[in-house]
């Protein structure tokens, strides 16, 4: 092992160097899902592309929940996806599951 391996597992307050710990942020894909369709018991699973998306609508309904397909408005993408907004909001759904009635 060399040092460079031993000094990497030092505990922080021992460490070589000094590393910033960033403060978390959450991309917009995990923000909070639609207020309204929560208040009706949706709760919003994540964002899903249209290739894969019957595998997932096929899995949360034989687990016995409807399913919900949004679709992703543009206001909706955050600036770190700014470039790539027509192709999310073309290829990429939102998916809802609330449990059968």
């Amino acid at each position: 092992m060399t040092d460079f391996h031993r000094q990497a597992m030092l505990p922080m307050d021992e460490a070589p160097c000094h590393v910033e710990h960033p403060t978390p942020h959450l991309p917009e894909a995990e923000q909070p899902g639609n207020a309204r369709l929560a208040a009706e018991g949706w709760q919003r699973r994540f964002v899903a592309d249209g290739a894969r998306l019957a595998e997932y609508v096929e899995l949360y309904t034989s687990l016995g929940f409807e399913v919900l397909q949004e679709t992703i408005e543009p206001e909706e993408i955050g600036p770190e996806c700014a470039d790539c907004r027509l192709v999310i909001c073309r290829q990429y759904v939102t998916l809802y599951t609330r449990p059968r009635a």
